[in-house]
């Protein structure tokens, strides 16, 4: 498939967020809206260049970036340099056939039912200490494998509202939606469409 013509031209280290109808991610934004209070995105991905993507789905894998021209997406851009670019390009390559973290979901669920508790008596910021603290995990979901690429290959660290800086490990594809938001993370948002 061609480059849509509507599309932004990606350069490496841009993020794919994107929703589907599949029971898959339907049961992520069911788990998401309990941590985050609501959940429009279930998968990330991230640029390699115009026309490929690195994901983590059941392997670290490269797809072409037109496999989302039909989906919901947002896709987002961070304040890199280029030399921070080529980095994360030539670091994502090298984690291509990696692992996917499938042990992690049951802690993201848990994180969730914790989360939505929290809500109950006032607690604004959603839980990540199951996903956080289990760090015998290292192998990253999708979400994970983009801001473990960030930290890894280049300067560049997301905050949660607090300033505080974001681990990998706590990162789940609507938490990340929610940071790309705040105004201190410098992100900013090149594209947005609903599924055709």
């Amino acid at each position: 498939m061609e480059l849509k013509t509507d599309w932004p031209y990606l350069v490496a280290g841009d993020i794919i967020l994107s929703t589907s109808e599949s029971w898959i991610a339907k049961s992520i934004r069911f788990f998401g809206k309990l941590q985050t209070g609501s959940a429009e995105f279930s998968h990330a991905a991230f640029a390699l260049d115009g026309k490929h993507c690195i994901e983590a789905l059941d392997r670290i894998r490269i797809n072409p970036i037109s496999r989302y021209y039909k989906q919901t997406v947002q896709i987002w851009r961070l304040p890199f340099s280029p030399n921070e670019r080529d980095n994360f390009h030539d670091g994502m390559i090298i984690r291509t056939a990696g692992n996917y973290g499938w042990t992690k979901i049951p802690l993201f669920a848990m994180d969730s039912v914790c989360s939505s508790i929290g809500r109950m008596f006032g607690r604004t910021k959603p839980c990540v200490w199951f996903t956080k603290r289990a760090g015998i995990f290292n192998i990253q979901v999708c979400s994970q494998l983009g801001v473990y690429g960030f930290h890894k290959f280049t300067d560049y660290r997301l905050c949660d509202v607090d300033h505080k800086e974001v681990t990998w490990r706590e990162v789940s594809p609507d938490y990340f939606a929610d940071l790309l938001h705040l105004p201190h993370n410098r992100a900013q948002l090149l594209y947005e469409q609903q599924a055709t």
